[in-house]
């Protein structure tokens, strides 16, 4: 997620704060239903959010955030989930349906929704084994989360996605 959103190995390491993190964001997406955002951190739950970012100057990227807010046993709300980069199925810029928006559910729906739940309950319990004894379950679970992102962002959208673009292609 760090060299997705453009930041440092020393930036990702230390962590940054949600004003430089909201900094990264297209100003059309901050400012857009910052009460539902708040709420979701605040109360928990689950959400999804597709959204622009810009991690370089001239730079926008189209995001797909699937996760949850959750309170942990310190009382902090912490926030676990997959970030997927969709811009090859944006390439004119233009989004319709329920990604459009942050989303809270109030309970999981479609079986994908519930196999992404499963699988983020299953990372984090992987991320608490031995680095050495873990090392292809991490493989594993990063690939799972990942094919559920991108079939995930695919069953949000109504028309079929945009052909692929050549990767020598730039956005700019």
């Amino acid at each position: 997620m760090g060299r997705m959103y453009g930041l440092s190995d020393a930036e990702t390491a230390e962590g940054i704060s949600r004003s430089d993190l909201f900094s990264i964001f297209h100003p059309d997406e901050v400012a857009q239903d910052p009460e539902l955002r708040r709420s979701v951190r605040e109360e928990g739950g689950l959400f999804v959010w597709e959204h622009r970012i810009m991690p370089a100057p001239g730079i926008v990227r189209w995001i797909l955030v699937r996760g949850h807010y959750k309170r942990g046993a310190d009382g902090q709300m912490r926030g676990r989930g997959i970030v997927i980069d969709v811009t090859d199925s944006r390439i004119d810029g233009q989004i319709d349906g329920p990604a459009r928006f942050l989303t809270a559910y109030e309970a999981p729906g479609a079986i994908l929704e519930r196999i992404a739940d499963r699988a983020i309950e299953a990372c984090e319990l992987i991320r608490t084994l031995e680095a050495d004894k873990s090392v292809h379950l991490r493989l594993l679970i990063d690939a799972l989360l990942h094919e559920l992102g991108c079939q995930l962002a695919t069953s949000l959208q109504d028309d079929p996605p945009a052909p692929k673009r050549p990767r020598s292609a730039r956005i700019h």
